[in-house]
């Protein structure tokens, strides 16, 4: 009997956000249309508990459930840069729906089973647990890319994100049927070791492995439709879109290729380089090309893609204990960084759409700084970090991972970053030009100051700059998570 009250007290962030979900579902069902505005306290407070319940399991460092669960400071670290990305998700998106009467119960449920899944996925020590969890937080992201069912660009973004996942999932699913008729399990611990010496039938059940896993972080070339997925879902949305499953997903590939293969990296080193290599530059390169803004950010969150599985290349190579965790500590870092910076930078475009005939061009932040002096300065500092450029978050991520691929021994890929970090400076530097140097249009676009939005976009900023000047809190943290990996 205390063995499963123990089980189920570390179960407990995962308990209280499913509560959650059940509260704002009952909960939404009484309100009248004027009220539905509280859902989303609602929402944020049931993440805020289950933040306290992550504090609490923080340390516990055991595995449950006969070993298919696991709740380390890994997991945990996982689920709170979640609940970050959440209460972000939930106050920036709000003003956007009520504009467009779109319902915001239904989002905010959603939302909350999207975590859930990211949370399921934080915690997997076993390949069918991590399948449960992948789908259970992509299942209400497709719904999230089409929530404007009577917008056709949304209903279409929503198909191809249905689609492109679909596939991704069944070749993931396939990989693991391959990985179970080899080693006999599913377990991570037991996979790794039951691969080796297979041969063809291993590098092919890896080779599975590595393409179902990296098209769910829309990684190139398994990037296809993802833009278009971004670009279709209603702006704000895409803002937790690019980062939220995109965080789960790298839980993911953290869990499959360092805690199940991390025995077998020589296999998978080159494939993982070659692909954050393809990845970054692709993201980039056609990112330049681009006049909307919100779709100039949906391929740039391709690129930061490849910069983060620079991390996992570069734990890959190193020879040292050392030096691989500093791979993993560098992807933790960047993931919940570009988070923050990334979610916050969508929510701003999607703050120039209050008019829902506009659509996120260049020509919307024209002499925004004239007009909107606040939201054009956080708009920069967002840029300025998604850049790379010190003293904000996004500069010491990159350095991050540029100092762990070339303690690997891979500085040709750490040239490769710089290079790409100099070549988007050119795209994201072009938006300052326009709202600092630009005369704004005939009619420019109304900004939304709805204060949700606001507090959002204050906290956002805030976070990006304190960790810029401060890093050594979260990557005290993130240290401690790692270790409890390795």
């Amino acid at each position: 009997m205390n063995d499963q009250l123990n089980d189920l007290f570390t179960l407990l962030p995962e308990l209280l956000l499913a509560i959650t979900v059940l509260a704002v579902i009952t909960v939404d069902l009484f309100l009248p249309a004027s009220r539905k505005w509280t859902l989303t306290p609602l929402a944020i407070f049931g993440m805020l508990l289950a933040g306290i319940g992550c504090w609490l399991v923080w340390g516990v460092n055991d595995p449950v459930f006969a070993g298919f669960y696991v709740v380390d400071d890994l997991s945990v670290f996982f689920k709170a840069a979640t609940l970050v990305i959440g209460v972000l998700a939930a106050l920036f998106v709000p003003s956007y729906l009520i504009q467009r009467r779109l319902p915001l119960g239904e989002f905010n449920a959603i939302l909350l089973f999207s975590m859930l899944g990211m949370f399921v996925l934080a915690s997997s020590s076993d390949l069918v647990t991590l399948f449960l969890g992948l789908e259970l937080m992509v299942m209400p992201s497709y719904l999230l890319a089409g929530f404007h069912k009577t917008d056709r660009f949304s209903n279409e973004g929503g198909l191809k994100y249905f689609l492109l996942g679909s596939f991704a999932s069944a070749i993931l699913l396939f990989g693991i049927a391959w990985t179970y008729g080899l080693t006999g399990t599913t377990h991570l611990s037991g996979i790794g070791t039951g691969l080796l010496d297979r041969g063809a039938a291993g590098l092919v059940t890896i080779g599975l492995l590595t393409v179902g896993s990296t098209f769910k972080v829309a990684a190139v070339p398994f990037h296809y439709w993802t833009p278009d997925a971004y670009q279709g879902a209603p702006t704000p949305i895409t803002g937790f879109l690019s980062v939220g499953p995109k965080l789960g997903a790298f839980a993911l590939l953290v869990r499959l290729f360092v805690d199940g293969l991390g025995g077998l990296r020589a296999d998978w080193l080159a494939v993982m380089a070659i692909l954050a290599v393809l990845t970054m530059t692709g993201g980039n390169i056609v990112a330049l090309v681009q006049v909307n803004v919100k779709r100039m950010l949906a391929y740039s969150s391709i690129a930061h893609t490849g910069y983060i599985m620079a991390g996992l290349a570069a734990f890959a190579a190193a020879a040292s204990p050392d030096v691989q965790r500093q791979g993993i500590e560098a992807v933790l870092f960047y993931t919940l960084g570009y988070g923050v910076m990334n979610i916050a930078a969508f929510a701003v475009v999607g703050m120039l759409q209050r008019d829902p005939g506009r659509f996120g061009g260049l020509s919307s932040f024209a002499g925004l700084a004239g007009r909107s002096p606040g939201l054009a300065a956080a708009m920069a500092i967002l840029l300025l970090s998604l850049t790379g450029i010190p003293p904000t978050v996004g500069f010491f991520a990159k350095l991050y991972i540029l100092l762990a691929t070339v303690d690997a021994g891979l500085a040709w890929l750490a040239v490769l970053i710089a290079l790409n970090a100099a070549l988007a400076a050119f795209y994201y530097l072009r938006v300052v030009v326009y709202m600092y140097m630009r005369e704004p249009e005939d009619e420019p676009a109304t900004v939304d100051r709805h204060p949700f939005s606001s507090l959002a976009l204050v906290l956002s900023v805030a976070g990006v700059l304190l960790l810029g000047l401060f890093p050594e809190p979260v990557l005290s943290l993130v240290r401690t998570s790692v270790g409890s990996l390795f």
